[in-house]
């Protein structure tokens, strides 16, 4: 049996690790923390003062319209945070370096671990002024719904993240893999998704689609939630064609989200690991 002790000395490296990765990447994170706070000072304050402008009706329907670049800010820091998790080690290998008697899973965990913590508090932090901006245009009481966008948030942070974790395992270099998983989320999964929407129409939902599964961010705070979840837009002149009608699936729903996501962290982190084993070998 081991003792406390034994168990505090395990854990050390991981926490020395942490801190080291955070004060590594703390530039990085000043950048993000930076572009967090003025998007919400755009978007939730700026934007109010043009008087064309008018508020939403509800504070939810304020908090919706303002994370309308959470997505996008999420899924940019996750590409930048974790791309170098583990493809880093075997690039310039670092942590053979700074850590010479680390073992090299506690590394990596360390170094996730250090990475997940500034993108949450970055994330914290957009929610938090979001939040101050909210009670201050609409009064209290926050809407709590606020809180369950906010869980969704980092759920769909750390799916990112094991995403990016698992391209990491198996790239050349941080760089490749920065630019390989911002193609395929930026536009990979969204030409994936018009192409199967397009063709199957309401019959099949994207739920490979991580990008699809962040939708849940936005739409948790619409009450009630969205009814049907699949709409059809028209667009053109209502002449001979009757213009041009496509569809779109607006968002999954909570319960199937929540599965997805989780299943996507646990696959995509054991391959990930699986892959880095076989990397070693």
């Amino acid at each position: 049996m081991r003792n406390n002790n034994e168990y505090g000395i395990g854990l050390k490296p991981i926490f020395d690790t942490v801190i080291f990765e955070i004060k590594k990447q703390r530039k990085k994170f000043y950048f993000f923390l930076g572009v967090a706070i003025l998007i919400v000072f755009l978007v939730g304050y700026l934007l109010q003062l043009f008087p064309g402008y008018l508020l939403p009706d509800t504070q939810a329907g304020y908090f919706s319209g303002g994370l309308t670049f959470i997505e996008f800010l999420t899924l940019f820091s996750a590409c930048l945070f974790f791309s170098g998790i583990i493809c880093s080690e075997f690039d310039k290998k670092t942590g053979f370096i700074v850590f010479p008697k680390i073992n090299k899973y506690k590394l990596i965990l360390g170094k996730y671990l250090g990475n997940l913590i500034l993108v949450v508090f970055i994330m914290a932090i957009y929610y938090f002024l979001l939040g101050l901006l909210g009670f201050f245009y609409y009064g209290g009481p926050i809407n709590i719904r606020i809180f369950y966008s906010f869980g969704f948030a980092v759920l769909y942070v750390i799916a990112l993240s094991s995403f990016v974790t698992l391209f990491s395992s198996f790239m050349k270099s941080v760089n490749v893999t920065i630019i390989s998983t911002l193609l395929i989320l930026l536009i990979g999964f969204t030409i994936a998704d018009q192409i199967v929407t397009l063709i199957f129409a309401d019959s099949f939902e994207p739920l490979y689609s991580i990008v699809y599964l962040g939708g849940l961010i936005t739409s948790v705070l619409q009450n009630p939630f969205p009814d049907p979840r699949y709409a059809e837009v028209t667009m053109g002149p209502p002449g001979m064609g009757g213009g041009f009608t496509f569809g779109q699936w607006i968002t999954p729903s909570i319960e199937m989200g929540i599965i997805l996501l989780l299943v996507y962290i646990v696959v995509f982190f054991v391959l990930a690991a699986v892959l880095f084993k076989r990397r070693q070998l």
